[in-house]
């Protein structure tokens, strides 16, 4: 008896990962928001950069919830799917919850209940994240282009069918007796002209509150540097760029760009949509201007 249980179970279990890994294979992007509702501030705990370095570990493509999107899914925002992590509440463990909603907010995939008993809580979320999304390395997600696009050959269908059975309600003719007022002075409806922001590193440069250092000695800026909440971090260079690396995982949460003076270059955070200017002081040390002024990150070696 016992053993016709088991079997059964392990075969729902096995139809069940089919069925996620069909309909995941079905989505080219995995969209993580900057902020979950359940934290007060955005990447607390650096918990999204987490979630958006797990789903990129198991070959997802992944964006944050600011970033510029990829044609296709700009236009099409259905080919992505949206992280939706919430916190279960418990008095003596960390539990989390991993769901992944479509463009029309339908659950696509709910991940098993990742469980922690560390008291601290940023390591309490890490390990409860790490759990719940234990499923995810079990479908070995693969996208799938042309069953993406019966499916949204399928929907357009059913939208079209529910349409076209929409019942058209008229509305009531005015009588002819009733006479209505125009007021004597009427505004003149005022088109407003979207203007096309576009970041010119030139200018920004210009107009930073950063002042040129004078006599500077011009240093690489690859090396390692302490970056507060990530600790001792590494910039190496990839390519045109150079990416910042650091944290338990070894996570790359920012990105660095060259300028026309050598000085000065351009940081893309992971977890904010702003680029901001650093600079190389005379120690070699990184000055970045931020929203809150002129924060430095000592460099280590």
């Amino acid at each position: 008896m016992n053993k016709s249980i088991s079997i059964s179970f392990l075969l729902l279990f096995y139809s069940s990962l089919l069925v996620a890994q069909t309909n995941l294979n079905n989505y080219k992007y995995i969209v993580v928001p900057n902020k979950y509702d359940f934290l007060k501030f955005e990447d607390e705990y650096q918990l999204n950069s987490l979630t958006k370095f797990l789903f990129e570990k198991s070959d997802f493509i992944v964006l944050s919830e600011n970033d510029k999107y990829p044609i296709d899914l700009a236009s099409n925002n259905c080919l992505g799917l949206k992280v939706d992590v919430k916190s279960i509440p418990s008095l003596f463990k960390t539990k989390i919850n991993i769901a992944l909603r479509d463009c029309e907010n339908n659950k696509i995939y709910v991940s098993k209940e990742g469980v922690s008993k560390e008291k601290d809580f940023k390591r309490g979320y890490h390990e409860a994240l790490r759990n719940a999304f234990e499923g995810f390395d079990e479908i070995n997600y693969v996208y799938d282009e042309n069953s993406t696009q019966k499916r949204i050959v399928k929907e357009t269908k059913v939208k079209a069918q529910v349409a076209a059975k929409t019942t058209i309600v008229k509305a009531p003719e005015v009588q002819k007796d009733v006479k209505i007022e125009k007021s004597e002075k009427e505004p003149k409806a005022i088109k407003e002209k979207k203007t096309k922001v576009v970041y010119k590193v030139e200018e920004d440069i210009n107009s930073t509150t950063v002042k040129p250092i004078k006599k500077v000695t011009i240093k690489t800026v690859e090396g390692k540097f302490n970056f507060d909440k990530w600790g001792i971090s590494t910039i190496s260079k990839e390519g045109e760029m150079y990416l910042v690396r650091g944290g338990d995982e070894n996570f790359e949460f920012a990105t660095i760009y060259k300028t026309s003076n050598p000085a000065i270059f351009i940081i893309k955070w992971q977890a904010y949509k702003q680029p901001q200017l650093l600079q190389i002081d005379s120690d070699g040390n990184l000055k970045v201007d931020s929203e809150n002024g002129v924060r430095t990150y000592i460099r280590v070696n």
